[in-house]
């Protein structure tokens, strides 16, 4: 396309753009300080969460649907606990101080809307061992273990668990979960059997399991946790122990809580780039002031617009701010070398300037828009976080557009008036590196397309071995003290920080009820037999779970009259019929435990009609869901894929024989859920977001340039380095160690974007080189000098401007800073070193065709 007349219309308008100069300032101006106030006033609050990362399923259809008839599902504050002189924390004396600290903690809790429901902790657990076997003895008026191992057991009591103990599963569970992985219980069976020793168990920390009211809105139930933080740390000053806490909903508020500070260092330190850059780039403070200010105007506005919209900002926004800086300062680079050159012949700066913008309103706008609708690409993703940064960032880049182009000019206008100043100072080039680049293409062509092609395969190789990840803990700077707790955690215990699994269990489609018969008691065997040979599942081969199979079993076992009368038994760890040839009905069998109000569980006190609440939803004596709520150990999104897929070979499906579903087939729907069914789901929206991304990005961008050059060989030539450019990226990130998580997944649709603007740039401007000279290599010498630095300058202003994000505390965002630096040096070396080979190799071709 000529832009020559588009010049000459353009300048047209100047003095119409010289007159409207301070209104353009003026407006932009008021509706910069508008939007900036409503920042000021209504700052955005960010929220980050698994569950806001969670797509509609149909796993979280029925979650809810299912769940609207059980008690909401706890949600687990983790408390570590160590002796500060590093003892022994099942001391009896260090137990009692324990419980004393407990009962200030309830009464804490208490204050804050009861925030804590269940307490799982060492004291509450043997204080429970005395209220039932010893008339409800104090702790603290036992003087030793040996005293309270006396009031608890019988005399004939062993430590040996048989398959149909009742307190097996409870004690599996505590091991693996509630104390240190060195726990030394051996004195205590010592003690049992021979009535010798100190009877002393050992461990070096012990965990407490608090269950946080679920019913709480969300921002409420992080902000009491937060506050219930602050009380254990202010009583671990004046008690022998020390209490540090952990929780999803505590990460996420430490997330939230840093995210606004972390903008802002990113935004100061990402303007000084800018300034800094731009010093380089024009020596002279208009040039550079100018757009610091055009800039500044697109984030308040970006932000600005998506706060009045009520856009819920996750700590992704974050990236929103260095990616703008560092994406439109390349205008404003473009934009002023362009008006530096032009002004020696048409000194008037509205006419300079419009000039300019014309000169390069073909690259400009294509460049804008192929970088747009690659974020715009994000809005098909089925993470929202991921479709609101989407919109964040393509109104970003169009905000910092108009700024560019509109708010800028304007300035330069209003306060460069023709004559006021000497001379530019001379631009900024680079010949030897001009001429080096030159001589390599002229002379190593078939070396660099060898080299791509090399480079290309190993990329693709490595590329083959890039996992995708998610974890709120990326979100959190790695120093923090929450952060320092997880890792203790996490080598302490053998279950640290499980997670739960639900099995759920709904009536067929056009049923009312589960049939409560010995085909369902019997599959729920199977499933148990199935559980305890998942060595994911915590305490294998005793597996801790509850559901209606541990509800049954236990209540058997606590009184045999229960099972007697609904003609149930336990022998060998299973539940079974009495009498084979009479009926079984599991729905009246929990309707009458429901009415016990007994204690149920010695870990956390519940009663028989607490646990049976948990796990059957009753219409009378008919059962209508159920439910199973299994931990799991899974630390990784890696192990977290893995234990859903065992879940889901154990469940099957109606058409595989011998399988849950194939033998409920004429029962019930089985469903799994849970947290980690929700992280899968995110995992598996981030890898099609990926590849969605990337294939819009590179749709549009060749539709672009087909539009452009009208020709088929043109945009292909244009296009290959850019695609190449995003395969070199994905290769390097498999090179730097780096995982897809909810930000790199966009860095192929970003590679595209990005290089399609220095292709662009750099083929127009040898087409209109080549035009004026006739001969290729003056042409990309020229291009070279010309576009060429000018593409240096800005690639390097846009690396130092995302490098910015390096200095985030987030390790997922200095990932993503990591990825897109390297995502522009490489489209810059393409552009350079490739592209020209390419355009030169096609101009030869067409040479050679047409004087045949």
């Amino acid at each position: 396309m000529d832009t020559a007349g588009l010049e000459e219309r353009f300048a047209g308008f100047a003095p119409r753009f010289e007159r409207s100069a301070p209104v353009i300032v003026g407006v932009f101006s008021l509706i910069t300080l508008l939007l900036a106030g409503n920042l000021y006033l209504s700052p955005p609050t960010f929220q980050t969460d698994l569950n806001d990362f969670s797509p509609n399923t149909d796993a979280s259809a029925a979650h809810e649907r299912i769940h609207e008839h059980f008690p909401n599902e706890m949600r687990p504050l983790f408390v570590h606990v160590v002796v500060d002189d590093g003892s022994n924390v099942l001391a009896l004396e260090t137990l009692r101080a324990m419980s004393d600290d407990l009962g200030y903690f309830k009464e804490e809790s208490e204050k804050r809307q009861d925030l804590v429901k269940v307490w799982t902790t060492a004291p509450g657990i043997a204080q429970l061992g005395l209220d039932e076997e010893a008339n409800g003895t104090l702790l603290s008026d036992v003087e030793d273990w040996p005293a309270y191992l006396d009031l608890v057991f019988n005399d004939d009591e062993t430590c040996g668990f048989g398959v149909d103990d009742q307190l097996l599963s409870a004690a599996t569970y505590a091991s693996a979960a509630l104390l240190h992985k060195d726990l030394d219980y051996d004195p205590v069976c010592d003690y049992l059997s021979s009535g010798e020793g100190s009877g002393t168990p050992y461990a070096s920390s012990t965990m407490w399991v608090l269950e946080v009211d679920p019913s709480l809105e969300e921002s409420v139930r992080r902000e009491l946790q937060d506050q219930l933080r602050t009380v254990f740390t202010e009583r671990s000053s004046s008690s022998p122990l020390t209490y540090v806490v952990i929780s999803n909903d505590l990460l996420a508020h430490d997330i939230d809580e840093g995210t606004f500070d972390n903008l802002m260092v990113l935004v100061l330190l990402a303007s000084l780039v800018v300034v800094l850059m731009l010093g380089v780039s024009f020596r002279s403070p208009k040039p550079v002031v100018f757009p610091l200010i055009g800039l500044s105007s697109a984030l308040i506005w970006t932000y600005g617009i998506l706060n009045l919209s009520g856009a819920v900002f996750t700590a992704l926004e974050a990236t929103v701010a260095p990616l703008v800086l560092g994406l439109g300062i390349d205008y404003a680079i473009h934009l002023q070398r362009s008006q530096r050159q032009i002004s020696d012949t048409h000194p008037n700066p509205a006419e300079a300037w419009l000039r300019s913008v014309a000169h390069l309103s073909v690259p400009l706008s294509l460049a804008v828009v192929t970088t747009v609708a690659a974020f715009l690409a994000n809005i098909i993703s089925p993470l929202p976080p991921l479709a609101t940064l989407g919109y964040a960032l393509s109104l970003g880049v169009i905000s910092a557009f108009v700024s560019s182009t509109v708010f800028v000019g304007a300035l330069h206008v209003m306060f460069s008036g023709e004559g006021q100043e000497g001379p530019s100072p001379q631009a900024l080039t680079f010949p030897k590196l001009s001429e080096n680049i030159l001589k390599i293409q002229q002379k190593q062509q078939v070396g660099v397309l060898l080299i791509t092609v090399l480079v290309s395969g190993l990329a693709v190789y490595g590329a083959a071995s890039l996992e995708t990840d998610f974890d709120l803990a990326d979100f959190v700077n790695q120093d923090m003290a929450i952060m320092e707790v997880r890792d203790e955690i996490d080598t302490s215990y053998e279950s640290a920080g499980w997670k739960v699994v639900y099995v759920l269990m709904e009536p067929l489609a056009g049923e009312d009820y589960i049939p409560g018969d010995q085909t369902l008691l019997s599959e729920l065997n199977y499933f148990h037999s199935d559980l305890e040979s998942n060595d994911d599942v915590v305490g294998v081969p005793t597996p801790s779970y509850e559901g209606p199979l541990p509800v049954i079993r236990d209540a058997i076992l606590r009184d045999a009259s229960v099972g007697v009368a609904h003609n149930m038994e336990v022998n060998g760890g299973e539940v079974q019929r009495i009498d084979r040839d009479e009926s079984i009905d599991l729905g009246m069998f929990f309707a009458a435990l429901s009415q016990n109000t007994t204690l149920a569980d010695p870990l956390t006190g519940e009663t028989w009609q607490d646990r049976v609440r948990e796990v059957v939803h009753l219409n009378g004596d008919n059962i209508v869901h159920l439910r199973h709520e299994i931990r799991v150990e899974a630390s990784t999104s890696v192990e977290s894929s893995r234990v859903i897929e065992n879940f889901i070979e154990i469940l099957g499906a109606a058409e595989d024989s011998g399988t849950l579903k194939a033998q409920l087939d004429g029962h019930a729907q089985l469903h799994v859920t849970g947290d980690l069914v929700t992280l899968e789901t995110v995992l598996d929206g981030l890898s099609l977001t990926q590849i969605e991304s990337t294939a819009i990005s590179l749709v549009v961008s060749f539709l672009v340039l087909f539009a452009l050059t009208r020709r088929l060989m043109p945009a292909v030539i244009v296009l290959f380095p850019v695609g190449v450019a995003s395969l070199w990226v994905v290769g390097s990130m498999a090179l730097l160690g780096l995982k897809w998580n909810v930000l790199t997944v966009m860095v192929t649709a970003l590679t595209l974007g990005i290089g399609i603007d220095y292709s662009i740039h750099m083929w127009r401007r040898f087409e209109v080189e080549m035009a004026k000279r006739g001969d290729h290599w003056d042409a990309l010498r020229a291009a070279l000098d010309t576009t060429g630095v000018a593409l240096i300058l800005s690639a390097a202003t846009t690396m130092a401007g995302f490098a910015v994000l390096l200095f985030s505390p987030m390790p997922i965002i200095q990932d993503f800073g990591l990825i897109t630096a390297v995502t522009v040096l490489f489209s810059l070396f393409l552009a350079l070193m490739l592209l020209p080979v390419l355009v030169e190799l096609s101009a030869r071709g067409q040479e050679n065709t047409k004087s045949e």
